[in-house]
């Protein structure tokens, strides 16, 4: 049974519709994240605006609380007190009552409007001299105690640690009273001029303590919940509650003492938005929102966006069939055109286009011009396949040319010996050894040892036509004849050091070919006596500038330039520079192979 194909109209409206799924599932998601985000913004931003009130009553009640005791070390009448010592009772009697009275001015009158129920107590050291007319005792009570009794309480060390900054204990026998010490130190004694003096006075006057309930910092808090869920909380720097609501927190872990200010937890099962605020003494100011309590009002947005979707996918469906029929209307009438030509093998085939220059119009016109090209095509592979052939019968023609030259060659060789001209016999010879050489693939690469043998022939062939001239001398190093190169990089410079340097001086001429490895690099020097020529001319024809230079002179070394750089890279080529006492030098510089066991030496 043949399986049914879907028709590309209803794959295209398929994925119209799936399209359309996926952008009302997008939108859909996108509004109700938006929306329930746009909700999380208020709430933090609410909720960042009351830590911040909250925040700021709290420190302002701390603040106060600092400020008063440290109004302790300003007040003469206190130290002046403190400082003497009477055995007049009726004297002793009025200076508790001015102490008390000081007491009174300085710190319940500025604390009566941020705490409502509070003790102040005020240990003398019993270093003062007025401290053994005092009670002692290590209970909070109000007023001047001598502390002798309380030195031994652990909070009493702590404040005399802390050196003068305040400190905050509890009781475990008095829960839910909160007390904030400060160590106040004689301001005598840290007056300059005492200091400079030498004088000796008692440092530490007492331990002022201010005892309240942990109930006066729920006031500002109490006021300000966002839901009826919401938890407020002051913990210390452990994690622990100082200060809650809800008489029974939610276990706080110490882990997120170090997470975000604003992030989501889960405590106990339930997922809250925490937001906390650092306070004095390494405290943390807390807020618990249930995310329940957020996402309350986001069930009508659910049960919008979800009827707006359902309404959409009906319409979109519609709306796929009929745009779909529209659009493949005319790709269909092309799928069938193309079956024609597959069955028929019809190339004068022209589909008009539709109205309007959209992707369907291009895709006739793409049509169209490719049944031209196809046509073009078809008439060009086979003018190629005639050329082809007359190609073959060329190549197969040059093939017999090489072999004429050769046997012409061995012809004359085979003259000179019958005929004893030794010198003919000899260029011959070394002229087949280099024409056998230069018609070899001109892509090859050779050894420098092959390059040399080549141009001893070269030499000797000049040598004879030149008799008597110069002298050529080799000294390479064993290490670089197994360099490998481009084929005839010296024949050109060799030639050039003859004709244009050796034969127009006088007196015999000599060429030396050098070569050294310099970092991987193999340096090779043709060095001549000749007459010379500019150096500045050479290397700007070699660079590509016009001058005054010869064509017949800079061709070859143009050319062998060109050949290194192409072969090796830029960094490696031709130039030139002056000889040592006359003549010129010419440099090549190629990378450098590996070494091998033959040698050259002095002619």
């Amino acid at each position: 049974m043949m399986a049914i194909r879907p028709s590309f109209h209803h794959k295209m409206a398929l994925i119209f519709l799936l399209c359309l799924l996926v952008l009302i599932g997008l939108s859909s998601a996108i509004t109700y994240w938006k929306f329930n985000e746009i909700m999380r913004r208020q709430v933090l931003n609410d909720l960042n605006q009351i830590m911040a009130q909250n925040k700021m009553n709290l420190d302002n009640l701390i603040n106060g609380l600092d400020k008063a005791t440290l109004l302790l070390y300003t007040d003469h009448t206190i130290m002046n007190i403190l400082n003497r010592r009477t055995d007049d009772y009726m004297q002793i009697y009025d200076d508790i009552g001015q102490l008390n009275d000081e007491l009174t001015k300085y710190m319940f009158i500025p604390l009566h409007s941020s705490l409502s129920a509070y003790t102040i107590t005020f240990f003398v050291s019993p270093d003062m001299p007025f401290a053994k007319e005092l009670y002692s005792g290590k209970d909070f009570f109000y007023g001047f105690y001598n502390g002798i009794d309380a030195m031994q309480m652990p909070w009493h060390r702590q404040a005399v640690e802390a050196d003068g900054r305040l400190i905050w204990f509890t009781d475990p026998a008095k829960p839910g009273q909160l007390y904030l010490a400060r160590l106040i130190k004689n301001p005598e004694a840290l007056s300059l001029r005492n200091i400079r003096m030498g004088k000796e006075m008692i440092q530490n006057v007492g331990v002022v303590v201010i005892g309240f309930q942990t109930t006066e910092l729920g006031k500002p808090l109490e006021a300000s919940k966002l839901s009826p869920s919401t938890e407020l909380m002051i913990v210390d720097s452990q994690g622990a509650p100082v200060y809650s609501l809800n008489p029974h927190p939610p276990a706080f872990p110490a882990a997120m003492m170090q997470a975000q200010p604003s992030d989501t937890v889960t405590l106990e099962g339930a997922a809250y938005l925490v937001n906390r605020s650092p306070l004095a003494f390494g405290w943390q100011l807390l807020a618990f929102i249930p995310l329940d309590d957020i996402a309350g009002g986001s069930t009508i947005v659910r049960y919008i966006v979800g009827i707006s979707a359902l309404t959409a996918l009906c319409a979109g469906i519609v709306l796929s069939f009929l745009i779909s029929s529209q659009i493949t209307a005319p790709i269909r009438k092309l799928a069938r055109t193309m079956k024609t030509i597959m069955y028929t093998d019809r190339l004068n085939v022209y589909l008009e286009p539709p109205k309007g220059n959209d992707e369907v119009g291009i895709l006739y016109q793409s049509f169209n011009n490719m049944m031209t090209r196809i046509r073009k095509l078809v008439e060009d592979v086979y003018e190629s396949g005639v050329r082809l052939k007359e190609a073959e019968l060329r190549a197969l023609q040059a093939q017999i040319n090489p072999h004429f030259l050769y046997n012409t060659l061995d012809s004359v060789n085979w003259l000179a010996l019958e005929s004893g001209v030794d010198e003919i016999v000899e260029i011959n010879s070394s002229l087949s050894s280099m024409y056998r050489y230069i018609m070899k693939d001109a892509n090859e690469m050779v050894t420098l040892d092959d390059e040399l043998q080549q141009i001893r022939h070269y030499v000797n062939i000049q040598s004879i036509c030149y008799p008597d001239r110069f002298e050529v001398y080799y000294d390479l190093p064993p290490e670089l004849l197994d360099v490998r190169c481009p084929k005839l990089i010296f024949q050109p410079l060799i030639e050039n050091a003859i004709v244009h340097g050796i034969e127009k001086s006088s007196g015999k001429g000599r060429i030396d070919i050098r070569g050294r490895i310099e970092e991987h690099t193999a340096v090779l020097t043709i060095t001549d006596n000749g007459a010379g020529c500019s150096i500045e001319d050479l290397n700007a024809f070699l660079e590509g500038k016009h001058n005054t230079l010869q064509v017949s002179q800079g061709y070859g070394i143009r050319n062998v330039n060109r050949r290194i750089q192409l072969q090796f890279g830029d960094v490696y080529g031709l130039h030139y520079e002056p000889g040592e006492t006359r003549g010129i030098a010419a440099i090549i510089r190629i990378p450098a192979g590996t070494p091998c066991d033959s040698a050259y030496g002095q002619p």
